[in-house]
């Protein structure tokens, strides 16, 4: 099997080095409550069109406690979402 390859290495990237917090990215994200997908962004590179968020997932999740019990997987829509919002 080829091997695939990512289309980020996620471990070039400090997600420590905040660029914008929840609240930067609320004065663009009109999504609120439930719906807003990320943290934080912490790398944003506009010449070569790369931008990197995050997502702080925890137990309160609206979708974690009923989705897959015991394993939650964020489901694919949310994930969609979050790349949208990125």
């Amino acid at each position: 099997m080829v091997k695939k390859s990512l289309i980020l290495e996620h471990s070039e990237y400090d997600l420590n080095k905040v660029v914008a917090d929840l609240d930067e990215i609320n004065r663009y994200n009109p999504q609120r409550f439930e719906m807003t997908q990320l943290t934080a962004i912490c790398h944003e590179d506009a010449e070569n069109n790369v931008c990197v968020g995050y997502k702080d997932i925890g137990p309160d999740d609206f979708w974690v406690r009923g989705h897959m019990p015991g394993l939650p997987l964020m489901p694919g829509v949310i994930m969609c979402e979050a790349a949208a919002q990125v």
